[in-house]
């Protein structure tokens, strides 16, 4: 049976143009292991992957887009699928430093995944100079938000040393023929409408109707935004102003990581009454003020940061796909104290957190339906082309969290010993802060467009240090 993709998720196709690949994922490290032998490691972790493919279906799946993208993609089987093409080793040059792992990473989150196969790859990478082997897994945010991606990938790892045995296949039926072709897809749908004439009617109708809510959404912007003094703690898209960190990502990316104490990050936060997340805002805003003054950049306004919001049910992480809104933060970067900025941005989140998870979450879903794939995929085509981002910031960067496993992770025998995420880079942004909590450890991952975050591994120092130092001063 044909199976469409989401409009939200169809989005992440549509929208994507050259240097804003839709790719996210994570930066993992094993530990040693009793296997010495590379090549035999890396089979035990390919074969472990062939086993349980199954298990994860969008692995073997690829999309396919109508002419002139007149319907939304579809995900059907890949008939010439090719692990040799997903799981890929490579080694480092000796002797295997922080710095070239780096590199390569970065590298490889630059490339973008070819759309003539399922949208994801795991790079295995060896040579690493404590002698670890990490893995460095991307996919397409079409497939997964950074829930759901968390929750399905993990059927790869095993919760012990012992490697469990892969699920049952389980053969599922179809009652209708499989499009396999753009042009297929394209009579497919052609086929529906002369079936079925009231079709037509029934879209118009839902359009009209998410037409409607999405305007009255944006009136309420901008009624906010004409009384900003009397809403401070609720910056709207007409509050950030452009800065050096602002602009489309070109195709080469940056990538660094970090990590502090998640335990002694709840104790900071909690002896605060502040959360995690504020904690992490703080951190982001006070490295981000010491780049900026850095570089010479006088901040005529407070940055904004875009943050993802996880709009899911309890309890409903396994199923694929985006149920993602967002929301805009003021970072209170022209704050020099650490403690007064942790306590403004702690203040914002108590107030506006509700009202924008509320009040957004519905235009996330729905301007996708209204906009249609042909007009989204022309109109991102447009705005690459006379860069709009340049000019109009929305936002300065995007801050983003993602739970992590609760329990250790084991891979073929060998326990994860790190695990970094990576965040996406599109639309005005060259920026991307990613946290995630792995058992004792709380991981920054930092992604940025090569040629705007030339200084990409002075903020993640300062990230560190901004985070330490919040630590070190909690009373008690």
């Amino acid at each position: 049976m044909t199976k469409f993709l989401d409009p939200l998720d169809s989005a992440f196709i549509l929208l994507e143009t050259p240097g804003t690949a839709m790719n996210i994922g994570a930066v993992i490290e094993l530990e040693v292991g009793d296997v010495a032998d590379p090549k035999e490691r890396f089979e035990l972790i390919r074969g472990n992957i062939a086993a349980r493919l199954h298990e994860i279906p969008v692995f073997t799946q690829r999309v396919v887009r109508a002419p002139l993208d007149m319907t939304w993609p579809i995900l059907i089987h890949d008939e010439k699928f090719d692990l040799d093409r997903h799981v890929v080793r490579v080694v480092l040059p000796s002797p295997g430093s922080p710095d070239q792992f780096d590199a390569q990473i970065s590298e490889f989150f630059s490339r973008p995944l070819s759309p003539q196969r399922p949208l994801w790859q795991l790079l295995v990478i060896e040579g690493l100079e404590d002698g670890r082997t990490a893995l460095a897994l991307k996919v397409h945010h079409a497939l997964v938000d950074g829930v759901s991606g968390a929750e399905t990938f993990a059927s790869l790892f095993d919760i012990s040393p012992e490697v469990r045995a892969p699920e049952s296949m389980v053969e599922v039926g179809d009652d209708e023929p499989t499009v396999t072709t753009s042009l297929g897809l394209l009579r497919q749908g052609m086929g529906r409408v002369r079936q079925r004439p009231q079709l037509i009617l029934e879209n118009l109708r839902s359009w009209g109707s998410r037409l409607y809510e999405i305007v009255r959404a944006l009136i309420r912007v901008i009624v906010i935004h004409g009384r900003r003094n009397a809403t401070p703690d609720q910056p709207s898209i007409f509050e950030a102003r452009r800065t050096s960190l602002n602009g489309a990502a070109g195709i080469e990316k940056s990538y660094h990581r970090t990590r502090v104490s998640l335990a002694e990050v709840k104790r900071a936060a909690k002896t605060r009454g502040v959360s995690v997340t504020d904690f992490v805002m703080a951190t982001t805003s006070g490295a981000l003020r010491r780049l900026l003054e850095d570089r010479g950049d006088v901040l005529k306004r407070d940055l904004i940061a875009f943050v993802p919001i996880n709009v899911r049910g309890e309890g409903d992480t396994a199923n694929l796909g985006n149920q993602i809104s967002g929301m805009l933060v003021a970072l209170h970067t022209d704050i020099a104290d650490p403690e007064e900025r942790l306590s403004a941005i702690s203040a914002d989140a108590e107030k506006t957190l509700g009202q924008q998870r509320e009040h957004r979450a519905k235009i996330f879903q729905d301007l996708p339906r209204v906009l249609g794939p042909t007009l989204m995929s022309f109109g991102a085509k447009i705005v690459s082309a006379f860069g709009f981002f340049d000019h109009v910031p929305m936002a300065n960067l995007m801050i983003s969290s993602v739970p992590g496993p609760p329990i250790p992770l084991w891979l073929s025998g060998h326990r994860v010993a790190s695990a970094a995420p990576v965040g996406p880079l599109f639309g005005p942004f060259s920026l991307n802060v990613t946290v995630l909590g792995f058992e004792q450890y709380l991981e920054f991952g930092l992604l940025g467009c090569a040629d705007r975050m030339q200084d990409l591994a002075t903020l993640r120092d300062y990230m560190f240090e901004e985070a330490t130092a919040l630590i070190a001063s909690t009373p008690g």
